[in-house]
């Protein structure tokens, strides 16, 4: 589970950063008990529409700054019955495969990356 500090939270939307690192990252979430400063554990839920294996790069979130659009790393754990996939991508983020992949196609260790479908969801 990740660690983050609240930098902001309005409008069903928080923006976390991340210690340690320059991501500054804007969630949807239904919590409304955060205030800026607050450091949290939290568990981030990507819902992906394109799903590509990569052999190149670095674990990554595209932007560092706003809405995760694009989202790479290192495959931590698979949940074949849930069609997820846990990943490292500068922090641990759960990605909902569509039906055209399947997660026990995949292993720990494997690199993708992927384009998601909509904000990921921070929940705590």
């Amino acid at each position: 589970m990740p660690k983050f500090i609240v930098d902001n939270i309005e409008n069903e939307t928080v923006t976390l950063r991340t210690p340690n690192a320059n991501y500054r990252n804007t969630f949807t979430t239904k919590t409304t008990s955060l205030k800026p400063g607050d450091r949290i554990t939290a568990k981030i839920l990507a819902t992906a529409w394109k799903v590509d294996r990569v052999e190149l790069g670095g674990n990554y979130v595209e932007p560092l700054f706003g809405r995760p659009r694009r989202m790479q790393g290192t495959i931590l754990s698979v949940d074949a019955t849930r069609n997820e996939l846990t990943v490292q991508v500068g922090y641990e983020v759960t990605v909902k495969l569509p039906s055209k992949y399947q997660a026990a196609d995949y292993h720990v260790g494997d690199r993708i990356g992927w384009d998601n479908q909509i904000t990921p969801e921070f929940t705590l």
